[in-house]
Formats: structure tokens, C-alpha cells, sequence
């Protein structure tokens, strides 16, 4: 035997001894499945990685005691370590099983991130591979269930998925054991895009006018002046194509999208096979420079992989997105309503502050001064959600980071720690900066809506719990950009009128997890009850964010215990009922497809229910109706129209009913007082109304859209039902305020820069028609024109008599409402008394009583 060893290659010698040393291990050790010992006895870790957090330690036991639950949810804080606990879930998985695991992320960088995580824990990964011929491959290592396959969503969810697709041979469907999805909210994003058809009017100017074409008339009855709109390209116009106007022309749908289903055409070629059998329970939006295809539920039963998947794992920071999960994903509600929680002590100190908001005279531009000043001793990175918002930082210096090139600029940042001022743009999820890659960071606007069906939930759903518990989970997946690890530390600005607008109301910060509520509880209350001036609020600024950055010991104790006490010291909002509408929508729909009207019935009635008298009522209505409509269309219609009536911004029915008599509004001191207490602080009136008034501007340069929704969140804010019908239809006035006893028939010409034109009074003319064809009680009726001049032109005939707010008297109501403004924010918003706040709006002659009179003038001829 020894003569034999001596004789073999050294190549031979190493082989058998692997060999030997396989064979001594399959006899001496049974199979490991334990997440926690497989960890500990199993894998071989890098120097330093070689210990589990107590709260991974935790969560993976828990797991573990449930792992044999098809859908099973995990709760975790940013930075408390998800990946490494969602890599050893799915290689304690494939031990058991010996099926193929994967781990599924939001993108490429993601992904890199995930596998170089993995190396260091010795958990073993593979990717997905290209063969001699360039087509994609699975490893053998994921076939043999022998490493965790880490991948995108998208290359798991899209008509040509490499894991095949129902209907297609292309793919042999690839089985799966366990599969992981990392980011949630994003996957459902992607889901959604993934098998939604998107039309460009400058990519396929054909194909979009043949669609167009088909809808005319349909789009017509529901505004004449919105079809113009869309022909003209006016991008802000969106429409949705009548559910049944859709219904009877989904085989020439069929037939244009078929003839576009090539590699030439990949927004068709790549989408299309998830629809295509299903056109008939999809809906279509239309804009002035795009059309979107998309299903009411995300055909997740097209990519059986995902669909028959034996284990599914989330892993995520919050529930905001528990809906999502249920209606989109079909996660299973029991899971979303018993997630894996654990707590997370450990997560590192973040202080989020917002300059304005301690003293509202501090502008954007110093705070951008400020942050480049920062820039030169640390990395700052800003997060904007549109290119407008990223153009003063650009003139600032600051680098915008694109998405081609973000990986290179993230490796940069992890290479230095300073002299780094960089720009992502509508990047709320999906990138880590970690440690000194970012130690400001800077929110700078709300984050906007990327899809036309998520642009119409405002007029459709608007306050809606739903949407605004989706802006909320996108702001905490912002804020946690920074601040990945219990060792990290940040500053987070916050800047942007509608941001901190929508942070400051108090209902909606119920809506974040504990744990933000409490930082921004204090970060934004730094000066509650101290009166201070401008210059002392940028010197409380520059020393609290100094204290944060060196990372003081008494504020990292302030931190840690603030945090601890947070989830005994605030409430989250209860989202029981979204759950159960979640489930009962998915189920409404499956119910619809196969034609089973009881069922539907049944899961609508519990959803009209529990939304009656909501703000989501109207929508609610119409999605009943949309959902009965191939099988009662009689029904269809009266639901429909019982859902316009609720919310005229919905499709209008084609039983629609003239001359309602107006609806009754509650008196303006009961609402404005509502609005005001729906604040915190004085000083977020101050920033509200300060907002209004700088886009109450009459001047060309101005956008016309911008003016009218400020006129319109002052009705709100004075307390009338404030609307905009033209946003709906292009046929009626651009504002209507309801008051108790009148109504405001509002035409905003802001852009004008001569007297008032015949075309302009024609317009005020076909808004008054347009009320009385809607309502019978023509008495209530009031029109105004803002208009910088009261003066007719020549050839202008004002057939209506209508009432002006010309240049003068709008800077007079701008000056009253810094008046009021400045009185509002002089102390807490719930401390108004009734007879107090009644007397601040007639003082400032903004009452119902004297509005009109004192801020408008008889229009006058040349």
C-alpha cells in the first residue's frame, strides 16, 4: 500500500484524499438540515465572519420551527443581516429536500452583493450561466440542489423566462424547491412591469394611434377635451379605456399586438407571452405619449416555477406591502397575518432632521450649500425623484449616478470616505451604502409614480390607506439606503415641501415602522416649544448633525434606548382590513375569469363593507363592476354609476344621469379645523401654506397644471371640497370649491399675459354649462376666472356673468394667507379653540361669507 501512494501523481494523492476524507464524513455525520448548526459545524467562514447575530440566531430558529409552512414572512430591521439568514434558509432547504433553491433579487447589483456575502460565509452559490452558443443555463450545482442559484426577479418572472413560461416550449419548466425574494416591494414592481405592454408614441407611433384609433369614440363620451389632450401629447392627461369598450375589442387588440410580437419589438416580444391568453381581464391607460396594457392580477400562475414553488420565503423590513403580497404575489394571508418577527436592538444610530421645519425661512438652495460643505470631510448622496429635483444639486456639483454605471460608483464610494456628492435619481430601494459610503444622506422630494395605472390611483383613490401606506414604505426603503449594520451611523435630510407635507400629518406617521416614527419624532421636533431665530437654527443644525457624524457616545446611548422603547411608545396603523380586502379582491377576480358570480358577489360584498364611506368607496364600486361586466352588464352599469356619483374622477357609466342635485358639505370652520389639526406643529402650516402661495403665480413660465393644483389644496386647506374636474374629463372647470351654500366654478389662467381673450371666456362659458348640466340647483353657482387682468378683450363676450381675481387681488389673498399662516404657526395645531380659528378666516376674509366679494372684481371691458 505505501509502495502504491509513493508511485501516484501528487494530483492523485489530493484526489484520493478528498476522496477519503468525503467518504469519512458521509459515515461519521448525519445530514445537517438545522440553519443555526449548519452555520456553526457546516461552513467554512471567512477570518471574522464566523458568528451569528443574536437576533439571526433568533429568527433562524423560529424559521426553523416552521419550516415545514409552504409560505412563511420575515420581519427584520435594514441592516440586521436578512441576506445571510435568507441564504442559510434556502441551503438548510436544499439539504432537506435535495431540490433546487434560489434566492431572488430586485437587480444585478443585488445579486453581486448576495454572492460576495455568501463567500464569505462559505454558503455555496452559483449563478445562472451562458453555454459555447450564448444561451442561458442553469449550473449544475443548482440542478443538483448542490449550491443556492442567486438571480434576479425578472429572470424568473418574464414572458421568456429562462424558468419557462405556461403555453410556451421555448423553456422546459424549471422545478423548484425553495425559493427566497429579497425586496418584496420591488419584485412586485418588477412583477408588474413584467407583464404589463408599454407603448411609446415616439418608439411606435403606428401601433400607438391604431390603438388610439380603436378607442375614439369611447374615449370621447368620457371627455372630448381629454381625447383632444392625448392627440396633442399632453403626457399629464391619462385615461383609462371604459372597461367595456375594451371587452369588445380585444381581438383587433389581439390581432396589433400579435403583429408586433418580435425580437424588433421587446417591450412586446418579452411581455406578451404572460398576457396573452388573459387580454380579456387586462386593462388599458392611455397618456399623451404612452399607452400600458396590464392585467388586474399579475398572471403568477403563467411562470410555475414561482406558482408551484414547494417553499416560498419573504424576507423584508417591513409589511407595509402585506397587500401587494397577497393581491400580487398570492403569498398566503396567514403568513402575512403570523410573520416571523424579531426584534432588532442593534441597528445602528440614524438621525433624520429637516432643516425647514426648524425654522421655515431656511431655503432649499442653503441646504444644498450646506451639504456640499459636507461633502468635503464625508460622502453625501441625495435621492431625488425626478430629473427636476436633480438639476439644482447637479448645478450644486453634485455627481448624478446612472444606472449603467452604478455598480463602478458604488465601488468608488466604498474606496473613499469623502469628497463624494452624488445624485441617484428615484432610487429609494436597491442600493446599500454602508459605513462611510454615506454618511449624509438626503431625501429630496416624495417619490413619484412610474406607471399610468399608479398615476390615475390619485383622482381615482385619493387619501386612500393604500397609497399612502405605499408612499410611506417608500420613504423608510429611502431612508434605509444609509445605516446598514449596528455598527453604522447617518444623517438623513429631509427637504422637499411635499414631503415633509406628508410626514407631517399625523396619520400618515402611522404608517412607519416603530422605530422611524421615533426618529422622526425627534429628529423633527428638535425645537418644539423653543422659539429660535434663522441664524440659530442652522447653528442647531450644523452641531446636531456633527454630534451624529462622530459618533458620541451619549447620543449612541440616546439612540439605542429611544429605539428600544419605540415599539411600547407607537402605534402602527391597524392593517387588518387591507388584508382581508387584499384577499377578497384576489379571490373577486380568479372568481371573475371563471365566470362564478356568487363568488363574486361574496368576496365584493365584505369589500364594499369594510370601504363604505372611505375614500376608496368610489373605486371599489367600479371594480365590482368591472368584474360583473361579461356576466351582468346591467348591474355593471348601475355599480358604475353608483361609483361615479361617489367619485366623478372614475369612468363616467353610459347610464349617466343629469342634473343631480348638489351633495351638502359640512360647514368650513368644522373642516378647516380638521385640516389643522391633522398637523403636528404649527410650523408645517407655515411650510404648507408657503408652498400654496409660491405657485400662485401669474406668469407664462409657470405651468398651468402646477397653479391649478395650488388653488386647489387651498380650497382643501380653507376647508371646502376643493376638486378638479378638468383633470378628469378636459370638459369642466379647472376647480371646483364646494362651499355649504355655494359652489366655485374656478377657470385658472395663470399662463395669459394679455386681457381676457374670446377663447378664455368660451371656456368659462362651457365650465357653466358643464355644472348645469351635472347639478340642479343653478342658484348655488358662482364662476371665477383667475386671470391677471379684469379686462375683456375687444372680440370677447362674457355670455356668463363671471367674477375676477385679478393681479392685485391675488397678491392680496397671498398676503392674508401669510397673515393667517404666520398666526397658525405660532402655536400647537391641536391648541385652536373654534371661536378662535373662525375669527382668524374673517379677519383674513377667507370665510365662505366674504371670499368671493373681497378677493375678486367685476369684469370690465376695454
Amino acid at each position: 500500500m505505501r509502495v502504491m501512494i509513493v508511485g501516484l501523481r501528487r494530483r492523485s494523492i489530493m484526489s484520493f484524499f478528498n476522496q477519503r476524507m468525503k467518504a469519512f464524513a458521509s459515515t461519521t455525520s448525519d445530514t445537517l438540515i438545522n440553519p443555526v448548526d449548519l452555520f456553526n459545524k457546516k461552513l467554512v467562514h471567512q477570518k471574522g465572519y464566523d458568528f451569528l447575530r443574536d437576533n439571526q440566531t433568533e429568527l433562524l430558529k423560529k424559521w426553523d420551527a416552521r419550516r415545514e409552512e409552504r409560505d412563511i414572512v420575515g420581519l427584520m430591521d435594514t441592516g440586521s443581516g436578512k441576506t445571510l439568514i435568507g441564504l442559510l434558509m434556502l441551503f438548510s432547504k436544499a439539504q432537506e429536500i435535495k431540490e433546487p433553491v434560489v434566492y431572488l433579487c430586485p437587480d444585478n447589483q443585488l445579486v453581486e452583493q448576495v454572492c460576495t456575502q455568501a463567500s464569505l460565509y462559505g454558503i455555496p452559490v452559483c449563478q445562472i450561466e451562458k453555454n459555447e452558443y450564448g444561451r442561458q443555463e442553469f449550473p449544475s450545482e443548482f440542478s443538483n440542489s448542490e449550491a443556492v442559484l442567486v438571480t434576479t426577479f425578472e429572470r424568473l418572472f418574464n414572458g421568456k423566462s429562462i424558468f419557462g413560461v405556461n403555453g410556451s416550449t421555448n423553456r422546459e419548466i424549471q422545478n423548484i424547491g425553495a425559493l427566497l425574494i429579497d425586496d418584496a416591494h420591488e419584485c412586485v414592481k418588477k412583477a408588474r412591469s413584467k407583464s404589463t405592454i408599454t407603448i411609446k408614441k415616439d418608439k411606435q407611433p403606428e401601433l400607438f394611434n391604431d390603438i388610439l384609433n380603436i378607442f375614439n369614440d369611447a374615449l370621447a363620451y368620457q371627455g372630448v377635451g381629454a381625447l383632444a389632450s392625448i392627440r396633442r401629447g399632453e403626457v399629464s392627461v391619462i385615461k383609462q379605456v371604459p372597461y367595456w369598450a375594451w371587452k369588445n375589442s380585444i381581438g383587433s387588440i389581439q390581432a396589433l399586438l400579435e403583429s408586433y410580437n418580435k425580437k424588433a419589438h421587446p417591450n412586446i416580444y418579452f411581455n406578451f407571452n404572460l398576457i396573452s391568453n388573459n387580454l380579456d381581464n387586462c386593462e388599458c391607460f392611455i397618456s399623451g405619449n404612452s399607452i400600458e396594457i396590464t392585467p388586474m392580477l399579475i398572471p403568477t400562475e403563467n411562470i410555475p416555477s414561482y406558482e408551484d414553488a414547494k417553499y416560498r420565503y419573504i424576507l423584508s423590513a417591513t409589511l407595509g406591502n402585506n397587500y401587494e403580497l397577497i393581491r400580487e404575489l398570492g403569498i398566503d394571508k396567514a403568513s402575512i397575518e403570523n410573520p416571523i418577527i424579531v426584534d432588532n436592538v442593534s441597528m445602528g444610530e440614524r438621525l433624520i432632521i429637516s432643516p425647514k421645519r426648524i425654522h421655515k425661512e431656511i431655503t432649499d438652495n442653503e441646504i444644498r450649500e450646506l451639504c456640499k460643505e459636507y461633502s468635503n470631510y464625508t460622502n453625501v448622496a441625495i435621492i431625488v425623484p425626478n430629473e427636476t429635483k436633480a438639476s439644482p444639486w447637479i448645478d450644486k456639483g453634485a455627481k448624478l449616478i446612472k444606472t449603467e454605471n452604478i455598480i463602478n460608483d458604488l465601488n468608488t464610494l466604498k474606496s473613499t470616505n469623502k469628497e463624494n456628492f452624488i445624485v441617484f435619481m428615484n432610487r429609494y430601494d436597491g442600493i446599500d451604502m454602508i459605513d462611510s459610503m454615506c454618511r449624509i444622506l438626503v431625501i429630496d422630494g416624495m417619490p413619484t409614480k412610474e406607471s399610468l395605472k399608479e398615476k390615475l390611483d390619485a383622482p381615482y383613490r385619493k387619501d386612500s390607506i393604500l397609497t399612502n401606506l405605499k408612499r410611506a414604505q417608500t420613504i423608510e426603503q429611502g431612508l434605509g439606503r444609509a445605516v446598514r449594520s449596528g455598527t453604522d451611523h447617518c444623517v438623513s435630510i429631509l427637504m422637499s415641501s411635499d414631503l415633509l407635507g406628508f410626514i407631517s400629518i399625523n396619520k400618515n406617521k402611522e404608517l412607519f415602522s416603530p422605530s422611524v416614527q421615533a426618529q422622526l419624532d425627534f429628529g423633527l421636533n428638535l425645537t418644539e416649544n423653543v422659539t429660535v431665530t434663522k441664524k440659530e437654527a442652522i447653528e442647531i443644525v450644523k452641531e446636531s448633525v456633527a454630534t451624529c457624524l462622530k459618533a458620541e457616545e451619549d447620543w449612541r446611548q440616546f439612540h439605542k434606548n429611544m429605539i428600544n422603547e419605540a415599539q411600547q411608545k407607537y402605534s402602527k396603523v391597524d392593517l387588518t382590513n387591507m388584508i382581508n380586502i387584499a384577499e377578497y379582491e384576489k379571490n373577486a377576480i380568479r372568481a371573475s375569469i371563471r365566470k362564478q358570480v356568487q363568488v363574486i358577489d361574496d368576496n365584493m360584498r365584505d369589500i364594499t363593507t369594510l370601504t363604505d364611506g372611505t375614500s376608496d368607496e368610489g373605486w371599489m364600486y367600479q371594480f365590482y363592476a368591472q368584474l360583473l361586466n361579461d356576466v351582468d352588464t346591467n348591474r355593471a352599469q348601475d355599480l358604475q354609476l353608483r361609483a361615479f356619483e361617489a367619485n366623478d374622477s372614475l369612468i363616467r357609466p353610459l347610464t349617466f344621469v343629469k342634473s343631480r342635485r348638489v351633495k351638502r358639505y359640512s360647514d368650513q370652520l368644522s373642516e378647516f379645523k380638521k385640516r389643522i389639526h391633522q398637523y403636528e406643529k404649527g410650523t408645517d402650516i407655515a411650510i404648507k401654506v408657503d408652498n400654496i402661495i409660491s405657485l400662485l403665480l401669474y406668469s407664462p413660465q409657470l405651468y398651468y397644471k402646477e397653479f391649478e393644483k395650488a388653488f386647489q389644496e387651498l380650497g382643501g386647506f380653507l376647508g371646502f371640497d376643493s376638486t378638479q374636474p378638468d383633470m378628469g374629463t378636459n370638459d369642466g372647470p379647472d376647480n371646483f370649491w364646494r362651499m355649504e351654500n355655494v359652489d366655485l366654478v374656478i377657470e385658472c389662467k395663470n399662463n395669459s399675459i394679455n386681457n381676457i381673450s374670446r377663447q378664455e371666456t368660451e371656456q368659462m362659458s362651457s365650465s357653466t354649462r358643464w355644472y348645469k348640466e351635472r347639478y340642479a340647483e343653478e342658484e348655488r353657482m358662482k364662476p371665477i376666472m383667475l386671470h391677471r387682468s379684469d379686462l375683456l378683450e375687444n372680440n370677447a363676450y362674457a355670455n356668463e356673468e363671471f367674477v375676477v381675481i385679478n393681479e392685485s387681488k391675488l397678491e392680496m389673498l397671498k398676503t392674508n394667507l401669510r397673515g393667517i399662516s404666520e398666526e397658525l404657526s405660532c402655536k400647537s395645531p391641536n391648541m385652536w379653540l373654534d371661536n378662535e380659528l373662525d375669527t382668524l378666516l374673517t379677519k383674513y376674509h377667507l370665510d365662505e361669507k366674504s371670499f368671493v366679494d373681497y378677493y375678486s372684481t367685476n369684469v370690465k371691458r376695454t
